[in-house]
């Protein structure tokens, strides 16, 4: 099995929260990730959307899904992969449901160049 947190290059998040180590939290990656970029970046929304664009990116490698059914793929992506909020340390909860819904406007918008990046040819 491969260690996500290395194939992100998110070698520097071995980060400590209440002294737990990012190897040995059960918590999924994404939701670490996503509490470090919000307790660190409180104000930069663009680092939480990089990072759910790079787990949107992945899922679409890995996935067996039709990925020409990018509607499809989105629905998926979301059951499957992604936290759609957390809480943070103040107990304020964090919602990133407009985020995703930019990032996949966004794809949609640009579906041919997508396409072309993730295939390597066009379609």
């Amino acid at each position: 099995m491969v260690n996500r947190a290395l194939d992100y290059g998110f070698n520097w998040a071995l980060y400590k929260l209440d002294d737990v180590g990012f190897e040995n939290n059960n918590e999924s990656i994404i939701f670490q990730q996503l509490r470090y970029f919000c307790e660190k970046h409180k104000d930069k929304k663009g680092y939480v959307k990089a990072l759910y664009l790079h787990h949107l990116l992945d899922y679409f490698k890995e996935t067996h899904l039709n990925i020409y059914d990018i509607d499809l793929v989105f629905e998926k992506f979301i059951q499957n992969k992604v936290i759609i909020e957390i809480t943070d340390s103040e107990g304020k909860i964090i919602n990133f449901q407009e985020d995703l819904e930019e990032i996949f406007k966004l794809v949609k918008e640009n579906k041919k160049e997508f396409y072309e990046d993730i295939t390597g040819h066009l379609e």
